[in-house]
């Protein structure tokens, strides 16, 4: 990519951004004769500075192991200084990730390194930076409502966890709600194929269809509806899920939960294993216009029979159009994922998830609502997420990358298909 940047009289600023033979032109201010049709060439100029400083951040991040989730830019023009015939930027980095003082401070003084702000220090185009990291700030007065983000992994997926203003509830470190999707017979679309992971227990929960469970372990699981599949993955463990043959020909549309939660620390690297508890196991209790099944831990002075290192509460709740439902009192970091339906107390949408802060009573809508409630004990940092894998520190994360990539690490005997780690 080429970017020319060529201030001919104060104030006025041309660019040029060309990829391969692609040429975006912005257009010249109107004093100098342009148009209001095209990008204005401050704005083009200030989005490179932006994507440029992101860029570098986040690949330099990605090769030190550096947890960095996302680099938030802002950039604000200097007007005084223009009309002096100069064109000065102000930007401000907001980086977000569980990050230490050390790592905050490594990545600030690589800010200023990207190629673009080399180039403009160059020439007559002056940049001030400020490096101020600030934290996310969220209105403490207004619930805090994630919103989903779509993922494509094969089929499509909502993920609601991490998000930049909550990265995890209680132990809850990734939540994914995937499909509903069909599957074409006759191919592998959809399959997700061997990877690993260490320091976390993966839950699998599904509405419909069905997956094919394989690790590490010699583990064959059928995955099907209202059962839980429970994945400790420890010091290392590999595994596939696939859709079965039977669910791609028939056209069955595959829809569930995935969640990842944190191991306790004297856990982490604890030995691999896999449980698999059948739909019988979680029996319904039946509230007046509701159905409650608790999956884990302890909710509705109901006990779940699947064994968990931590405190901890997963439940699916089904609430009949209109009816209300006060849900129990915890001291627990919760939060409740709308799957379907809506919600007119509190308000709420399919495919959003509310950040519990106080008591509440539950109305659904007209059209019903189908929820999960999630969350635990909040899980002290350090707690770092890289890829499939969670650790206390960047060294643990970086061995278990090179482990995977190098063969080193548990693999499925009978399957040759593997994801490399990035």
């Amino acid at each position: 990519m080429t970017i020319t940047v060529s201030q001919h009289t104060p104030g006025q600023l041309r660019q040029t951004i060309q990829i391969s033979s692609h040429q975006i032109n912005a257009d010249l201010t109107e004093a100098a004769g342009g148009t209001n049709t095209g990008p204005d060439p401050h704005d083009l100029f200030d989005a490179a500075v932006a994507t440029c400083k992101a860029m570098t951040l986040q690949l330099f991040a990605k090769r030190k192991n550096i947890p960095l989730q996302e680099v938030k830019v802002e950039i604000n023009r200097d007007d005084r200084a223009e009309n002096k015939g100069l064109y000065q930027l102000h930007v401000s980095l907001e980086l977000i990730g569980d990050l230490t003082a050390e790592q905050r401070e490594q990545l600030l003084t690589i800010a200023d390194k990207c190629p673009i702000h080399k180039l403009m220090t160059q020439t007559e185009v002056q940049v001030h930076t400020s490096l101020k990291a600030e934290p996310a700030t969220v209105d403490s007065s207004e619930p805090l409502i994630i919103q989903p983000q779509a993922r494509d992994i094969g089929f499509m997926i909502k993920r609601l966890l991490p998000a930049k203003a909550q990265r995890r509830v209680g132990p809850f470190i990734f939540v994914d709600h995937m499909g509903p999707a069909a599957f074409a017979a006759g191919n592998t679309e959809g399959d997700v194929r061997q990877h690993p992971h260490i320091g976390l227990a993966t839950v699998t929960y599904l509405f419909s269809g069905a997956m094919l469970h394989s690790d590490s372990l010699g583990t064959k699981q059928l995955i099907e509806p209202g059962a839980i599949n429970l994945m400790r993955a420890g010091r290392g463990i590999a595994h596939s899920e696939r859709i079965p043959d039977d669910i791609r020909k028939e056209q069955v549309q595959v829809e569930g939960m995935q969640i990842w939660l944190v191991l306790p620390e004297d856990e982490a690297e604890s030995e691999p294993s896999f449980q698999h508890y059948p739909a019988a196991l979680f029996p319904a209790i039946q509230v007046p216009g509701s159905e409650i099944r608790v999956l884990l831990g302890e909710y509705f002075s109901q006990t779940s029979v699947v064994s968990f290192p931590s405190r901890c509460c997963y439940a699916e709740l089904k609430l009949d159009p209109c009816s209300s439902l006060a849900l129990p009192k915890s001291e627990q970091q919760l939060a409740i994922y709308l799957a379907k339906g809506s919600l007119k107390q509190p308000v709420l949408n399919a495919g959003q998830m509310l950040v519990m802060t106080e008591d509440l009573t539950v109305v659904a809508g007209d059209d019903g609502a189908h929820f999960m409630v999630l969350g635990g004990d909040e899980v002290a940092d350090p707690v770092l997420l890289s890829w499939n894998f969670v650790a206390r520190n960047t060294e643990r994360l970086a061995q278990a990358k090179a482990d995977w990539n190098s063969g080193n690490f548990p693999r499925l005997t009978d399957d040759a298909e593997w994801i490399p780690a990035p």
